[in-house]
C-alpha cells in the first residue's frame, strides 16, 4: 500500500500553511492592486529590503528572502530599469555593489510598508495579544524545526 492510501486526510499542518500562504498571498496582491502599485507581490519584498536596510548586496538579499540569485537579479534590474532603485560599487568591497532605493522608490516602498502594516494589524486582531506571541512563537519553532531537522526520507 502506498503512502497516500495509507493517509486518511492529507499532512494537516502543511495543507493549513499552505492554505494560509495562499490566502495572504492572494489577498495582498489584490489590497496592492486596487492602490495601483506598480511592482508585483514578488517584487515588493526585495524592495521592502532595500528601504529598511538603506541598500543591500544582491547575496544579501537573496540570503534574507530566501530567494535564489536569478530571481534576485532580475528584480533588481525590474526596479533599476524603472527608477525604483539604483547599482552603486561597494565602498568596501570592489567586487560587489550595494542596491538602494531612489525617491521614487523609498516613496513606493513607504506605501507598501503602509499597505502591510494595515493587513497585518486586520489579520493580526483576529487573535488576542497572548494568542499572537503564541503563534509566533510556534511559527520560529518550526522554522527552526524546519531548517536544523533531516528529513526523514528521500527521493
Amino acid at each position: 500500500m502506498d503512502q497516500k492510501q495509507e493517509l486518511s486526510v492529507p499532512p494537516v499542518l502543511l495543507s493549513q500553511i499552505g492554505v494560509l500562504y495562499r490566502t495572504v498571498r492572494k489577498t495582498a496582491g489584490s489590497l496592492f492592486r486596487k492602490q495601483d502599485f506598480p511592482l508585483d507581490v514578488d517584487q515588493i519584498p526585495v524592495l521592502l529590503v532595500l528601504y529598511y536596510t538603506n541598500g543591500a548586496c544582491q547575496q544579501a538579499m537573496g540570503a534574507s528572502l530566501q530567494r535564489d540569485n536569478a530571481s534576485i537579479n532580475r528584480t533588481v534590474a525590474f526596479l533599476v530599469k524603472n527608477g525604483y532603485a539604483t547599482v552603486e560599487p561597494d565602498p568596501e568591497n570592489g567586487r560587489k555593489t550595494i542596491v538602494k532605493t531612489t525617491a521614487e522608490g523609498t516613496k513606493f516602498a513607504r506605501q507598501a510598508d503602509r499597505i502591510i502594516s494595515q493587513y497585518n494589524n486586520a489579520l493580526s486582531s483576529a487573535l488576542s495579544s497572548e494568542e499572537q506571541q503564541l503563534l509566533h512563537t510556534l511559527i520560529n519553532k518550526l522554522i527552526e524545526a524546519q531548517s536544523s531537522t533531516p528529513l526523514p526520507f528521500s527521493f
